[in-house]
Protein backbone atom coordinates (compact mmCIF):
# COMPACT_ATOMS: atom_id res chain seq x y z
CA UNK A 1 0.00 0.00 0.00
CA UNK A 2 0.54 3.31 -0.43
CA UNK A 3 0.71 5.55 2.44
CA UNK A 4 -1.03 8.86 2.29
CA UNK A 5 -2.41 8.15 -0.91
CA UNK A 6 -5.90 9.56 -1.51
CA UNK A 7 -8.02 9.59 -4.45
CA UNK A 8 -10.49 12.69 -4.62
CA UNK A 9 -14.24 12.19 -6.25
CA UNK A 10 -14.63 14.77 -9.36
CA UNK A 11 -17.85 15.03 -8.29
CA UNK A 12 -17.75 16.23 -4.81
CA UNK A 13 -15.36 16.96 -1.78
CA UNK A 14 -15.38 12.86 -1.09
CA UNK A 15 -12.26 11.59 -0.65
CA UNK A 16 -11.18 7.56 -0.19
CA UNK A 17 -7.66 6.00 1.12
CA UNK A 18 -8.25 3.25 -1.53
CA UNK A 19 -9.33 3.13 -5.63
CA UNK A 20 -12.00 0.65 -4.86
CA UNK A 21 -13.57 2.80 -2.46
CA UNK A 22 -13.60 6.03 -4.32
CA UNK A 23 -15.12 3.75 -7.63
CA UNK A 24 -17.83 2.46 -5.10
CA UNK A 25 -18.62 6.15 -3.57
CA UNK A 26 -18.89 7.09 -7.15
CA UNK A 27 -21.35 4.40 -8.50
CA UNK A 28 -23.55 5.11 -5.34
CA UNK A 29 -23.72 8.83 -4.95
CA UNK A 30 -23.44 9.91 -8.44
CA UNK A 31 -24.24 7.26 -11.05
CA UNK A 32 -27.17 5.23 -9.32
CA UNK A 33 -26.30 1.99 -9.85
CA UNK A 34 -28.49 -0.39 -8.47
CA UNK A 35 -27.64 -4.14 -8.89
CA UNK A 36 -31.48 -5.77 -8.25
CA UNK A 37 -31.92 -9.46 -6.50
CA UNK A 38 -33.75 -11.63 -9.51
CA UNK A 39 -35.11 -14.03 -6.07
CA UNK A 40 -37.08 -10.89 -4.61
CA UNK A 41 -37.46 -7.26 -4.09
CA UNK A 42 -34.11 -6.72 -2.60
CA UNK A 43 -31.64 -4.11 -4.34
CA UNK A 44 -28.48 -3.37 -3.66
CA UNK A 45 -26.05 -0.55 -4.29
CA UNK A 46 -23.06 -2.81 -4.32
CA UNK A 47 -22.22 -5.90 -6.00
CA UNK A 48 -20.95 -7.82 -3.45
CA UNK A 49 -24.08 -7.31 -0.97
CA UNK A 50 -25.60 -8.48 -3.61
CA UNK A 51 -23.90 -11.70 -3.73
CA UNK A 52 -23.97 -11.87 0.14
CA UNK A 53 -27.54 -11.37 0.14
CA UNK A 54 -28.46 -14.27 -2.53
CA UNK A 55 -25.93 -16.63 -0.72
CA UNK A 56 -27.66 -16.05 2.66
CA UNK A 57 -31.02 -15.68 1.48
CA UNK A 58 -31.39 -18.01 -1.22
CA UNK A 59 -28.82 -19.97 -1.36
CA UNK A 60 -28.77 -20.95 2.45
CA UNK A 61 -25.00 -20.72 2.97
CA UNK A 62 -24.65 -21.35 6.81
CA UNK A 63 -21.97 -22.02 9.31
CA UNK A 64 -22.62 -24.06 12.12
CA UNK A 65 -20.42 -24.45 15.18
CA UNK A 66 -19.50 -28.24 15.86
CA UNK A 67 -19.63 -28.05 19.56
CA UNK A 68 -23.18 -26.57 19.82
CA UNK A 69 -26.67 -25.68 17.56
CA UNK A 70 -25.45 -22.12 16.77
CA UNK A 71 -26.00 -21.84 12.93
CA UNK A 72 -24.95 -18.62 11.27
CA UNK A 73 -24.96 -16.49 8.00
CA UNK A 74 -21.02 -15.60 7.77
CA UNK A 75 -18.38 -16.74 8.39
CA UNK A 76 -17.08 -13.77 11.22
CA UNK A 77 -20.13 -14.63 13.25
CA UNK A 78 -19.58 -18.26 13.90
CA UNK A 79 -15.89 -16.74 14.84
CA UNK A 80 -17.24 -14.43 16.95
CA UNK A 81 -19.90 -16.64 18.60
CA UNK A 82 -17.03 -19.70 18.74
CA UNK A 83 -14.90 -16.90 20.70
CA UNK A 84 -17.56 -15.68 23.15
CA UNK A 85 -19.76 -18.87 23.96
CA UNK A 86 -17.22 -21.58 23.88
CA UNK A 87 -14.06 -19.82 25.09
CA UNK A 88 -11.59 -19.55 22.13
CA UNK A 89 -9.36 -16.88 23.49
CA UNK A 90 -6.75 -15.49 20.79
CA UNK A 91 -5.66 -13.04 23.63
CA UNK A 92 -4.45 -14.27 26.81
CA UNK A 93 -3.11 -11.72 29.27
CA UNK A 94 1.15 -11.96 29.99
CA UNK A 95 0.32 -10.67 33.49
CA UNK A 96 -2.33 -12.31 34.71
CA UNK A 97 -5.17 -15.17 34.17
CA UNK A 98 -7.38 -12.88 32.17
CA UNK A 99 -7.96 -13.78 28.23
CA UNK A 100 -9.37 -12.03 25.77
CA UNK A 101 -11.69 -12.67 22.73
CA UNK A 102 -10.09 -9.45 21.03
CA UNK A 103 -7.09 -7.53 21.54
CA UNK A 104 -9.11 -4.23 21.94
CA UNK A 105 -10.18 -6.11 25.11
CA UNK A 106 -7.29 -7.11 26.13
CA UNK A 107 -5.82 -3.42 25.80
CA UNK A 108 -8.44 -2.49 27.69
CA UNK A 109 -7.91 -4.92 30.69
CA UNK A 110 -4.22 -4.33 30.85
CA UNK A 111 -4.61 -0.40 30.71
CA UNK A 112 -7.03 -0.60 33.95
CA UNK A 113 -5.42 -3.35 35.83
CA UNK A 114 -2.01 -3.52 35.67
CA UNK A 115 -1.54 0.25 34.18
CA UNK A 116 -3.79 1.95 36.52
CA UNK A 117 -5.35 3.94 33.47
CA UNK A 118 -8.36 5.47 34.99
CA UNK A 119 -10.99 7.68 32.82
CA UNK A 120 -13.17 10.41 34.54
CA UNK A 121 -16.45 10.85 34.58
CA UNK A 122 -17.66 14.17 32.15
CA UNK A 123 -20.84 13.91 35.24
CA UNK A 124 -18.71 14.08 38.75
CA UNK A 125 -15.59 13.32 40.11
CA UNK A 126 -15.49 9.56 40.00
CA UNK A 127 -12.39 8.42 38.08
CA UNK A 128 -13.19 4.87 36.35
CA UNK A 129 -11.17 1.92 35.32
CA UNK A 130 -13.24 1.78 31.72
Amino acid sequence: KHEGVRYHCDHCDYIATQAQYLKQHREIKHFGLQYPCDKCDYIATVSGSLKRHIKRIHEDVHFECDQCDFIATASWALKSHEESIHGYFRYPCDQCDFNATHSASLKRHKESKHEGVRYPCDQCDCNAPQ
